[in-house]
């Protein structure tokens, strides 16, 4: 798989952590990780490095090391968010990491150029020693074909459906629980209310209360 793509893929997941942040307790967990995937993007040496400082083979390293502390967050109690924000962070790290497996590092020299001179843009200085016909049978890895981004896609697709599924099936609990604590707290004042005498609509009782 191109390098790219799992460039590409840590900056999807930065921002879908960014945004379910927004619905889970304890969010900045989520906001955190994600800055740390999309730092961990921005420097590596691939197409869309902006501060190229990690080397290819490195970067995959280091983000398999990421994804798992960011699946092992939720067992320290102060980092903790709700289960849909277990649920998420999980899911994010299980992709990177299964992302990163399928990486191909070869072309990741320091330079960022292949040495075989399979580089489409045509810059490679090397690429005069080979003739003009070879070079379109190494431009699989460097160009992303239909096939790849069909399957990234797809990948992609999977993984925020389990996840919109799983964080659903427990929506109905949380609404649920809710409620419940609402009523309660209804139940509970109108009872201290009828306890001092005071009914709750503000009222005195008829011939019995203290002079208003």
């Amino acid at each position: 798989m191109p390098f790219w793509v799992l460039q590409a893929s840590e900056l999807l997941v930065m921002v879908a952590l960014v945004d379910l942040s927004l619905h889970v307790a304890r969010g900045a967990v989520l906001v955190g990780a994600g800055a740390a995937f999309a730092a961990a993007a921005l420097t590596a040496d691939g197409p869309l490095g902006v501060v190229r400082l990690c080397g290819r083979r490195l970067h995959v390293r280091v983000v398999t090391v990421l994804a798992v502390v960011v699946a092992v967050t939720p067992a320290v109690p102060q980092l903790r968010p709700d289960l849909t924000g277990i649920v998420v962070l999980a899911f994010a790290a299980v992709g990177v990491v299964r992302l990163a497996s399928l990486t191909s590092t070869q072309p990741g020299v320091a330079g960022g150029r292949p040495g075989s001179g399979g580089d489409p843009s045509g810059g490679d200085p090397e690429a005069g020693a080979d003739p003009g016909p070879p070079a379109p049978a190494h431009l699989g890895d460097p160009a992303p074909g239909p096939g790849t981004i069909g399957s990234f896609a797809r990948l992609v697709g999977r993984s925020a459906a389990t996840a919109s599924a799983a964080a659903g099936r427990h929506r109905p609990v949380v609404i649920a629980g809710t409620r419940r604590s609402v009523r309660a707290a209804g139940r509970a004042t109108a009872r201290a209310r009828a306890r001092s005498g005071r009914p709750a609509s503000g009222v005195p009782p008829e011939g019995g209360g203290p002079g208003a």
